[in-house]
């Protein structure tokens, strides 16, 4: 556009008939001012990227079923913006949470919003938990592929892992015997566990019953189930795949639409924490995420779009 602007000045105080052929004496002062005048421009422009690339580190750590979205989010936003580096851990909700309030990352992953404890030890180190909801999930329970049983009520689920009143697979169904082998993991650091156990029992904390079998990170529990035909597990929805079987709960599938309408029991939603509402170069990551991009990173890895 300044070029344009540049040329029609200078032929404004042209005589054009002095641009024909055989009067060429400005020709060559024009086609000097343009170029001198592209390579300006270009300088500019380019300066001006520049200095709006962005740049600096962030460190993120928490939830392994966050994982795969944060970590697949940095690096197509790394590959985007080459100045910036970003490292994406896993560990769990709960300890995420502990490391982000000790300072040591700058987005925690997390299944679940912040405990009472946590919003308190937040705001006696000056920080103010803010969550950016990412995604929505579900925890699905899973058994072995030939196992006849596909449909299970809390209640019995509270049967099995809480109260042991329910301890054999005949308790369920003519099809099968056998003594059922509990997996669970640590309802102290997993916000999968924290889910499944205050869903079913109305309390996080409730003790499952002896003898159970305590896998983590949760992404086990699919070889587990798939080499143990008596087994019972839960895992996050995105982990399921052939080699196991998946298990309604009073009677509704954990599809994307039970989930959302929130008429499957066990569903829920994924979060990024930062330390007040996100800025800077937090900002622009956890946006990027919640762009129609991130949100396609988000299906492709098997969780359900907040778009």
């Amino acid at each position: 556009m300044i070029i344009l602007i540049v040329f029609i000045v200078v032929v404004t105080y042209i005589n054009p008939s002095d641009i024909m052929v055989g009067k060429s004496k400005y020709v060559l002062p024009l086609f000097l001012i343009l170029v001198l005048m592209t390579g300006c421009i270009d300088r500019t422009t380019e300066q001006a990227v520049q200095s709006q690339e962005l740049t600096g580190e962030l460190k993120l750590d928490g939830s392994t079923t966050v994982f795969p979205i944060a970590d697949r989010a940095a690096r197509t936003f790394m590959k985007n913006h080459p100045q910036v580096k970003i490292t994406v851990q896993q560990s769990s909700t709960g300890e995420g949470l502990d490391r982000f309030l000790r300072g040591e990352s700058d987005i925690s992953d997390a299944t679940r919003p912040p405990k009472d404890s946590e919003y308190s030890t937040a705001r006696s180190r000056g920080m103010e938990l803010y969550m950016t909801l990412i995604s929505y999930d579900a925890v699905a329970v899973i058994v072995h592929p030939k196992n006849p049983v596909s449909d299970l009520t809390l209640s019995q689920l509270k049967a099995i892992y809480f109260d042991g009143d329910i301890t054999d697979w005949s308790q369920l169904t003519d099809k099968k015997t056998g003594k059922i082998n509990i997996y669970n993991t640590d309802a102290k650091i997993s916000g999968t566990a924290e889910l499944f156990n205050k869903v079913v029992t109305g309390n996080d904390e409730t003790p499952y019953v002896a003898g159970t079998t305590s896998i983590h990170p949760t992404p086990l529990m699919i070889p587990a189930i798939m080499n143990d035909p008596n087994g019972i597990a839960f895992t996050p929805m995105n982990w399921i795949n052939s080699s196991v079987k998946t298990v309604k709960i009073d009677g509704i599938t954990p599809k994307k639409e039970a989930v959302i309408d929130t008429s499957y029991p066990l569903g829920r939603k994924m979060y990024m924490i930062t330390n007040g509402a996100p800025k800077g170069l937090t900002k622009e990551y956890i946006n990027f995420v919640l762009s129609r991009d991130g949100q396609r990173i988000v299906e492709e890895e098997g969780f359900i779009s907040i778009i």
